[in-house]
């Protein structure tokens, strides 16, 4: 049976009461209140009478009715410090997206093996962007979200493993680095349908350099995929279709089937720079990912951030560009009506290019919240050109309040 947000609240709090005596429990959390809306109907750009998440960025998230639920958020952390070393954090969280059920997002054990050195282990973030660890608290960011381009919607990024994290000082600099061993076990949603995914061997290595007003970030990682579920019942029956329909020989076929398919060695990396000095603001960070050897392109994306503080207020302006390329590399090697199949089956997999640009005002009208405005636009620069419409752009706001606690 699912429990609100209060009830597990309840519950924790008579476990830090109950367990007062042995160990102190701190609790804390985040939340954001956040409405949206577009400025016109959402663009169903392949005339399937739905909109996916291929379609322009926010048109999967808002429409012309103003709405509270896709990026309302609420959170409940508790952490323990065992002392000699050793603690544990778990974080409870709900989205409105998902009616708010609540999820155990994080759960680890960490101990301290020396003043520069920490293990963690158990369930946590996958650090595969810069802000990979805040990217849910809507208080750290200076909008009303990050940069849905290199930020996007990954179910991937809680998994369970270990991490080993430094942090030490070079000079007058201050390193921060982790390493990390991880699996995950999930599902990859295609039209509508959702297929048993694992991503094995996940090896992660992320740091970041900090001096005064500067700051130098990069990672990434590498994993085994398997998205054979996916492969076995939706791109081969589709293969091996048409390579009957147009008389491919079956050998031909079965070598483009493997061509295709989405399984195979993923490879994320990313890096970047923030700035912040005299109240001038400045990040930048670009993201590089795909899978090896597959049907699927590698993707790239960026943003840039400029802005500026003001006593309580901060404006912010953002542009951001996500590239997934056409790449019909990997059916090369193929001629006639099989190279036709193999480069319309990547297309096909193909979801948009598009560039979005907003600008945000920050109020800090609290010492624990801040008040959001953001006016957005997306416009899709590049899509399969057998979809209805080719091109679409999309413009709304929202509105919101963080907070932390």
């Amino acid at each position: 049976m699912k429990k609100s947000l209060l009830q597990t609240g309840l519950i924790l709090a008579g476990v830090c009461l109950s367990t007062s005596a042995l160990a102190e429990i701190k609790l804390n959390g985040f939340a954001s209140i956040k409405a949206g809306i577009l400025f016109d109907d959402p663009h169903d750009l392949n005339g399937d009478g739905k909109i996916g998440t291929f379609e322009p960025i926010f048109s999967n998230l808002y429409d012309k009715d103003l709405s509270f639920k896709p990026e309302s958020v609420f959170a409940l952390q508790a952490s323990s410090d065992l002392g000699e070393g050793l603690s544990f954090t778990a974080q409870l969280y709900a989205e409105g997206r998902n009616d708010f059920d609540i999820e155990a997002r994080w759960a680890y054990l960490s101990y301290d093996l020396s003043d520069e050195w920490r293990v963690n282990v158990g369930r946590m973030v996958l650090p595969m962007f810069y802000k990979s660890e805040f990217e849910k608290v809507g208080y750290t960011v200076n909008g009303n979200r990050l940069p849905r381009s290199v930020y996007g919607d990954f179910n991937f990024s809680v998994v369970e493993g270990i991490r080993l994290n430094n942090s030490t000082e070079l000079g007058d600099w201050t390193v921060n680095s982790s390493f990390g061993y991880y699996a995950w076990n999930g599902t990859f949603k295609a039209e509508g349908v959702d297929y048993k995914t694992t991503f094995d061997n996940i090896i992660s290595l992320s740091t970041e350099f900090s001096y005064d007003w500067l700051t130098l970030f990069a990672g990434g990682f590498i994993s085994e995929i398997d998205f054979s579920e996916f492969d076995e019942t939706f791109l081969s029956p589709r293969v091996l279709g048409a390579a009957q329909l147009y008389g491919v020989s079956p050998s031909v076929a079965a070598e483009l089937k493997d061509a295709v398919k989405l399984s195979g060695d993923g490879q994320y990396y990313y890096l970047g720079f923030g700035i912040d000095y005299n109240d001038w603001l400045i990040t930048a960070e670009y993201a590089d990912y795909g899978v090896k050897d597959s049907g699927d392109t590698f993707n790239e994306s960026y943003y840039v951030m400029l802005g500026k503080r003001i006593n309580e207020f901060t404006v912010i302006y953002t542009y951001e560009n996500y590239k997934d390329p056409r790449d019909h590399s990997q059916v090369e090697e193929f001629t006639g009506a099989a190279n036709a199949i193999g480069k319309s089956i990547i297309d096909v997999l193909l979801t948009n290019n598009y560039i979005s640009q907003t600008l945000s005002l920050r109020y800090d009208f609290h010492s624990n919240a801040a008040f959001k405005i953001d006016v957005f636009n997306s416009k899709v620069t590049d899509i399969n050109t057998t979809f209805a419409n080719n091109s679409g752009s999309q413009a709304g706001m929202s509105i919101g309040v963080d907070l932390v606690f």
